[in-house]
């Protein structure tokens, strides 16, 4: 509930919060950075004659405090952003100033000083100020109403129990800060039902609940335990900057509706539903969280940290867990028949899909083709096919059929799943990162956004039961390091963009997939997604198509490994448009049922290699040129027989073999990659030089009998499919 003179923060302060962090000294506790204040100060002593409880001394500390309010007030548009969303009140725990002291027993209350009243073990508080809370309360209640007031409540070894409502009920005021006393250990709890006044609606709802801003500082301990539904509960704004925090609840843990920051503490939550959420969704630049630090352990029935619009994240410690953890994932990967069109730009090689001899289809060794499809024929235009054992892009009609039929099947059987929602951390328009540590475990995508994914710096391990990184829109890595251990498919994403950093991932389907939903059509046609490699270092190994775009997929720069599938019905690379490789290192490993490499918009040499014999994970294979000099020396995790390796140092006329095992001089790098050295002994696969075709795969051409490939088809100078004949 925003009041009139309150002064909301909203999403625009973001920004420069992030622009100026490294020129603060972050939120610790201490007082305002730069000599900066905000109009929230402390207030000062509420003293009338004739009370006892306030000392001299706290008297003689009101006309100081009443000097540094207006002092504060003074230097108001000094605000930084930074103290815009944190105030100086809400860094600043003081507490030397008392209004009233209360003192709890049991069933009975004791108030020293005005500003507050007891009817039996329920405590009302109506005025604004500081009130010091110390003792047990058996079933009561702290209830703040305190129209337009700024509200501070010390809690210091204070333990409070309701059976029927919240512990602490803020129903009107302007803001309520819960100070946590240097050392104190403080309890609330209440019951696992409410009791609601007939006139009035169902709320409270929490065991902490505020219909105003509500701030949680200090140095102490707070155990919070929500046995009806929410732990810690604000209809405006929840801001955190210290103590130890520890939250149950049945329903969410800690939830603000317009937002939730937090710069410090020690935050633990085991929440029914989500861990920490926002909620607003209608009022513009409001339902974000904002996190600059403190340390979080979340286990969550369904979201970790949810944000109805923005998360954004510069730094903090995390250890989620969300709906059980991967293991409770209901994702299965089946093999499918593989990848999309490879435009003209792709090609199969051995193991790919073929017509038999009277022109009907026949499926690979080992697959089953969907009903209908055994015993079609060509599309017209194919022409009769060529036999053998190894076919070209002729068939890619077929392959991009099956793969829609893959694509549908998917799509009906997820409209049927659970609508609960599962996530790691979610975003509903973004999400930030530049720091912090994170440990995410999630049934469902680790980390999801219906906008926008940036990822600029952290330190990300996330192991998921569907996507490790989903995003409606573009997903961009522009630093940090993403370990993906486990998902479904690593990244998903309209359009991916890696500029820095470094991307690790495995999955159990596609690494990368790059889709914007938009449906296929005929041959020859395909969507706006897009797969962007241009800087960083990107690993991959997956039992489905390594990096996979519904549209083009360009690599500019940077460093791609890619340990693709050890079956037929997917491929390393797989672009429904064309695969450009103007820069970079590429190596890129798998079967070659449906092998694709880069295209003539590429601008770098490439080479496809297709062996004879089939490689077991870990043999090591080497391209060298004349002199012995490594070009990429690499073992591949997995089962393969065919390779992709793009690199600057493949120049044209020269001539270059490869290798199997033997020795390699050099250091390779985390991942086992040489770039540089001489490689010796070893079994010598074959030979080719560069920018001349020496050998075609079986009966290959670019479109198969009876077709003629488009103007700038065919094999270009700057890639080539190679087969050994060793």
């Amino acid at each position: 509930m925003m009041n009139n003179h309150t002064s909301k923060k909203t999403l625009a302060f973001l920004t420069a919060v992030i622009t100026c962090a490294m020129a603060l000294t972050g939120c610790g506790g201490t007082a305002v950075q730069n000599n900066e204040s905000s109009a929230e100060t402390t207030t000062s002593a509420q003293t009338t004659e004739g009370t006892t409880a306030v000392t001299t001394e706290l008297q003689e500390e009101t006309t100081e405090n009443t000097s540094l309010q207006a002092e504060a007030l003074s230097n108001t548009e000094k605000k930084t952003a930074s103290s815009d969303l944190f105030s100086e009140r809400d860094l600043n725990p003081d507490y030397s100033s008392i209004t009233a002291r209360i003192t709890l027993s049991g069933d009975s209350v004791t108030i020293d000083g005005n500003g507050a009243s007891a009817e039996g073990s329920i405590v009302t508080i109506t005025e604004e100020g500081v009130y010091y809370i110390t003792g047990t309360l058996d079933d009561g209640q702290i209830v703040v109403n305190a129209d337009k007031a700024k509200v501070q409540l010390i809690l210091d070894n204070a333990n409070i129990s309701c059976s029927d409502s919240a512990a602490i009920y803020g129903m009107d005021s302007d803001k309520i800060f819960i100070t946590l006393a240097e050392g104190s250990k403080n309890t609330l709890s209440d019951g696992s039902s409410y009791t609601y006044a007939e006139d009035t609606v169902d709320e409270p709802d929490a065991c902490v609940f505020s219909s105003d801003s509500l701030t949680i500082n200090g140095s102490g301990s707070l155990t919070v335990t929500g046995n009806y539904a929410d732990g810690i509960r604000s209809k405006d704004d929840v801001v955190i900057t210290g103590g130890t925090i520890s939250v149950k609840a049945a329903s969410d843990g800690i939830k603000g509706k317009d937002y939730v920051a937090v710069c410090d503490g020690s935050i633990t939550v085991d929440a029914g539903e989500d861990g920490i959420k926002s909620t607003n969704a209608t009022d513009e630049g409001m339902g974000f969280v904002y996190i600059e630090g403190g340390t979080f352990a979340i286990t969550s029935g369904n979201d970790g940290i949810q944000a109805e619009t923005d998360l954004i994240v510069t730094g903090g410690s995390f250890d989620i867990t969300a709906g059980g953890g991967s293991a409770n994932s209901t994702k299965t990967h089946a093999d499918d028949f593989g990848g999309g069109m490879g435009g003209f730009g792709g090609g199969m090689g051995r193991g790919g899909m073929m017509f038999g001899e009277n022109g009907e289809f026949t499926a690979p060794e080992g697959m089953t083709p969907p009903e209908g499809f055994e015993g079609m024929t060509p599309p017209d235009g194919f022409g009769e096919m060529p036999q053998g054992e190894v076919q070209a892009t002729s068939n890619t009609a077929v392959n991009l059929a099956f793969t829609q039929l893959a694509e549908t099947t998917d799509a009906e059987t997820s409209t049927s799943e659970t609508s609960t929602s599962t996530k790691g951390i979610k975003g509903g328009v973004s999400i930030q990162i530049s720091g912090g540590t994170f440990k995410v475990n999630s049934a469902d995508d680790t980390v999801h956004s219906n906008g926008d994914v940036t990822i600029s710096g952290g330190d990300l391990t996330l192991e998921a039961g569907d996507d490790g990184i989903h995003a409606d829109g573009t997903v961009s890595i522009t630093g940090g390091k993403v370990n993906i251990t486990k998902s479904y498919e690593g990244i998903e994403a309209a359009t991916i963009d890696v500029s820095g950093g470094t991307t690790e991932l495995h999955a159990t389907d596609d690494g990368f997939n790059a889709s914007d939903g938009s449906s296929q059509g005929a041959m020859g046609t395909y969507s706006a997604a897009l797969v962007n490699i241009s800087g960083g270092y990107v690993y991959v190994e997956s039992a489905g198509d390594g990096l996979d775009s519904n549209g083009d997929m360009t690599i500019s720069g940077g460093t791609v490994i890619v340990d693709g599938p050890e079956n037929s019905g997917n491929g390393a690379l797989d672009s429904n448009g064309d695969i450009a490789v103007t820069g970079g290192i590429l190596v890129a490993s798998g079967m070659s049922g449906m092998a694709e490499y880069p295209g003539n918009d590429s601008e770098q040499n490439s080479v496809s290699a297709t062996f004879d014999s089939t490689y077991s994970g870990g043999t090591l294979i080497t391209l060298a040129d004349e002199s012995g000099n490594i070009i990429v020396s690499y073992a591949p995790s997995k089962t393969f027989n065919n390779i992709v390796i793009s690199s600057p140092s493949i120049s044209g006329g020269n001539t270059y073999t490869f290798y199997a095992d033997g020795t390699v001089s050099g250091t390779a790098d985390e991942y086992g990659l040489y770039t540089e050295g001489t490689v010796s002994g070893g079994t010598e696969i074959g030979s080719f030089t560069a920018e001349t075709i020496t050998s075609f795969v079986g009966t290959q051409s670019m479109m198969g009998g009876g077709m003629t490939p488009p103007d700038g088809g065919g094999f270009g100078g700057r890639r080539q499919q190679w087969q050994s004949e060793n």
